[in-house]
C-alpha cells in the first residue's frame, strides 16, 4: 500500500505543479474546478450514506457557478470591458440563486420533514465547505504560483511532520472517536513543522514578500486551519461508516481526501496574500 501511495504521489505532483508553473492561469483554475467538483460530488456520496437525502444536481450546479467566479475575482483587469463585468455578475447571481436551490430542493423530495432539512443543510454545507473555499487556490494562484507552492509546502510539510512524530511519539489520542490515529503529539509536531516551513519559505524564494515572521504565523495559522479540515472530513466519513471519499489514487482515496486540508488552510493563507 505504501508503495502504491508513493508512486501515485510521484505521478500526480509533478503533473500539478507543471500545471502551476508552466501553463496559463485559467488552465489552473480549471484544474481546481474539476478536483473540487469530484471531492463535492463525493462530499454528498457520503451524507447520502449517513441518510440525508441530498439534491446532488442542484449542489454540483451551485459549486459549478461558484468556482469559476474566481476566474472574476482574480483578474483585476478583467473588468475593462463592460461585457465581461456584466458576465461576472450574471454569473455570481447565477451562482448565489443555485445556492438558494440547493437548501431547498431536498425539501420536495417527498421526505419525512426532520430528513429533508438534514438533506437541504448538507447540501448547501457541501457548497460552503468545498466549492467556495477551492476559490482560494485560483486567488492565490493569481498572486503568483508560488503562493500556491507555499501552500502546497505548509500543508504537506504538516502532514509529513504530523505522521513521523505521531507515529514515534504518539501517546495521548486527539479525537478517537473520529480519527483514532491521530494524536496530540502529532498534531503539535505538524504545527511546529509548518511553522518552521512557513518562516523557511518565506525567507528563501518561495514567498519572500511574507518574510520569516509572517511566513511562521502564515504556517502555524494555515496548518492549523489545514488540520481541522482533516478532522472535518474524517467526521463525515466516520459518519457515512467508510475509510475513503473515494477511489481515485491507489492508497490516496479519493479527491475529497486529497484536498481536504488545502480548502481549509488556502483561504488562511489567501489573507495573508491579500495584504501583501
Amino acid at each position: 500500500m505504501a508503495l502504491k501511495r508513493e508512486a501515485a504521489a510521484a505521478v500526480v505532483i509533478p503533473i500539478v505543479l507543471a500545471i502551476l508553473f508552466f501553463t496559463p492561469p485559467v488552465v489552473f483554475d480549471l484544474l481546481v474546478a474539476a478536483v473540487a467538483l469530484a471531492a463535492l460530488w463525493e462530499f454528498y456520496r457520503l451524507a447520502e450514506k449517513m441518510g440525508h437525502p441530498v439534491a446532488k444536481t442542484v449542489g454540483m450546479f451551485a459549486g459549478l457557478f461558484c468556482i469559476p467566479l474566481a476566474l472574476f475575482l482574480h483578474t483585476s483587469d478583467i473588468y475593462i470591458l463592460d461585457v465581461y463585468f456584466l458576465a461576472g455578475r450574471a454569473w455570481i447571481g447565477a451562482g448565489i440563486l443555485f445556492a438558494f436551490l440547493s437548501a431547498v430542493a431536498p425539501l420536495f423530495a417527498g421526505v419525512p420533514p426532520s430528513a429533508a432539512l438534514g438533506g437541504s443543510a448538507s447540501t448547501l454545507f457541501g457548497v460552503f465547505l468545498i466549492a467556495l473555499p477551492a476559490t482560494a487556490m485560483c486567488s492565490l494562484r493569481g498572486f503568483s504560483p508560488r503562493a500556491v507552492l507555499f501552500l502546497f509546502l505548509i500543508v504537506w510539510g504538516c502532514d509529513s511532520f504530523a505522521y513521523y512524530t505521531g507515529k514515534n511519539f504518539g501517546r495521548r489520542k486527539l479525537a478517537p472517536v473520529v480519527s483514532p490515529n491521530k494524536t496530540w503529539e502529532g498534531t503539535i509536531g505538524g504545527f511546529v513543522g509548518a511553522t518552521l516551513i512557513g518562516a523557511a519559505a518565506g525567507t528563501w524564494g518561495v514567498l519572500p514578500e511574507l518574510g520569516p515572521v509572517r511566513g511562521a504565523l502564515a504556517g502555524a495559522l494555515a496548518s492549523s486551519a489545514g488540520q481541522i479540515g482533516d478532522l472535518v472530513e474524517s467526521l463525515w466519513k466516520r459518519g457515512a461508516g467508510v475509510k475513503d471519499s473515494g477511489v481515485f489514487l491507489p492508497g490516496h482515496g479519493g479527491f475529497y481526501d486529497r484536498i481536504d486540508s488545502l480548502l481549509f488552510a488556502g483561504p488562511v493563507l489567501a489573507a495573508f496574500v491579500a495584504g501583501l
